[in-house]
């Protein structure tokens, strides 16, 4: 395909894959692309951002993604590389976070009233960065179009109110632009329960396919990726399901009878990133992440500190919260990083801001061991590690484990949310996507004692430890110290927690 560049009058030919090719000559204005790794997202993402800018001039355009956090770490980068395909450059044919008046840029037709949220091209046309953690950031839009990148991640229902009703602009000279009032979407495969609004579009479009198009293509797709290249991705992958996920396409297969039975993401999943701190980053400097890009702590309270120890290290950090019981963020290390990199490296630097330094300190029982080569536990010793950093430690972890039947019990019904003496469990999605995912895998089976968690997993060596149920246990650890109490003693029955099975 040939491509004309008209800032600079030259001409660029890009060559595109099969499936590149489909979407650029598709007839529906509605396009919803589920492709793998090394299949050539960016590419679509950047040639359609071209396209709409070159065929309506001056006209608004909606960009979205589920947070700003992702605008800023994978949209806007995929989309800069993307436009430079088509020979399309940042600060010379479109500027971001500011208007480029005073380079001489045509004004939109309805200019913002605020320009660090928008993409301004030379020719007027913008984008708006739509992110739907932000109830505000669609409202008063008169888009021409809209197109997402990871829509997998995207809340259906706040892309509805957001964006799909502001995509009502037109123009007399825009009239016969076939991309008028058009959508595209694209995403690779979802891994969690999250992304099933994409694939139920699938059906959708083979109900109305004169108005859209589901396409899926794997990495497989692109001739134009080195030889080696798979090998190396499958050597490498963290496991095979996720190698078939990410490079081959292949959706994953749903866990039936999950230890966590009542997790629901409409219900359990929540987004609060501070906006106000994002939207003022600079575009063009380094961004140190940290707890200050969270809406959902308070930053005058303890924080509680979940471990699971072994080869495999992980914490998981909480917050109780008026009636909820919030899961703030969650870390991890692999050797041959060791538990001290844990703290040091992840856990220190992001609450680095945190105002009190107090840690309610949770874990499973072994961390009261004392090992032949050491003369702390392993408790003490995280405990010296975060007084050395400022931090006061409260080690509150209980000598005796409690059994798995009542783990799943208590915490089925905190999930389910209908027992006033537990507080309702609410779980930062972007914060804990890996831990979301050893929830969601986490299987349940019969045992001598009830319902048991099945652990087979943390022997899978070729499935990815944070997806294993190490996370699930730092989950399990202060709720049940916490509450468990309350719930002992109670009608605590299968039927009371909505009549779960195990079969």
């Amino acid at each position: 395909m040939i491509v004309k560049n008209e800032s600079f009058r030259k001409v660029k030919v890009v060559e595109q894959t099969l499936p590149q090719l489909m979407i650029s000559i598709a007839p529906q204005k509605d396009i919803f692309a589920e492709m793998g790794r090394g299949a050539g997202k960016t590419t679509i993402f950047g040639k359609r951002m071209r396209d709409l800018a070159l065929s309506m001039p001056r006209a608004s355009f909606a960009m979205v993604a589920q947070t700003y956090m992702q605008m800023l770490a994978r949209t806007l980068p995929s989309a800069i590389e993307g436009l430079e395909m088509f020979g399309f450059y940042k600060d010379i044919d479109y500027v971001i976070g500011r208007s480029g008046q005073k380079n001489g840029f045509a004004m939109p037709f309805q200019p913002p009233s605020q320009w660090n949220n928008i993409i301004h091209w030379a020719n007027g046309a913008i984008f708006q960065l739509v992110s739907l953690d932000n109830p505000n950031s669609g409202r008063g839009l008169n888009t021409f179009a809209e197109l997402g990148d990871e829509a997998a991640l995207l809340d259906p229902e706040k892309l509805y109110n957001n964006v799909k009703t502001t995509n009502r602009a037109q123009k007399e000279e825009f009239k016969k632009c076939k991309l008028l009032g058009s959508q595209m979407y694209v995403s690779s495969t979802p891994v969690s329960r999250k992304g099933q609004w994409f694939v139920d579009m699938e059906k959708k479009a083979l109900q109305n396919p004169h108005e859209m198009l589901f396409l899926k293509a794997s990495a497989l797709s692109n001739p134009y990726l080195r030889a080696d290249w798979f090998k190396k991705m499958k050597d490498q992958a963290v496991s095979q399901t996720m190698y078939e996920a990410e490079i081959l396409n292949i959706r994953p297969k749903k866990i039936e009878n999950g230890f966590y039975a009542n997790l629901n993401p409409e219900v359990h999943y929540y987004t609060d990133y501070n906006n106000n701190y994002l939207e003022g980053i600079d575009h063009n400097k380094s961004y140190n992440v940290s707890c200050l890009q969270d809406s959902d702590i308070d930053f005058k309270a303890p924080l509680i500190v979940s471990l699971d120890f072994g080869v495999f290290n992980c914490c998981v950090v909480s917050q109780p919260h008026d009636y909820e019981y919030r899961v703030l963020k969650s870390f991890f290390v692999k050797s041959p990083k060791l538990l001290d990199d844990l703290f040091i490296q992840e856990f220190i630097p992001y609450y680095r801001a945190h105002q009190e330094r107090v840690i309610h300190l949770y874990g499973g029982h072994d961390g009261h061991h004392r090992f032949p080569n050491s003369s702390k536990t392993l408790f003490e010793q995280v405990t010296d590690l975060l007084t050395a950093a400022g931090w006061k430690v409260h080690v509150l972890a209980k000598p005796v484990a409690a059994t798995h039947a009542e783990k799943f019990l208590l915490i089925n019904a905190g999930l389910k949310g209908t027992d006033r003496n537990l507080p309702i469990i609410r779980i930062n999605e972007h914060n804990n996507p890996d831990l979301i995912l050893a929830l969601e895998r986490a299987e349940a089976k019969e045992g001598n004692l009830g319902v048991e968690k099945n652990k087979s997993s943390e022997k899978n060596k070729s499935l990815p430890q944070e997806h294993a149920t190490h996370y699930t246990d730092a989950f399990d650890h202060p709720y049940v110290a916490l509450y468990n109490d309350r719930f002992i003693g109670r009608n605590s029955s299968y039927a009371a927690l909505g009549g779960i099975i195990i079969r």
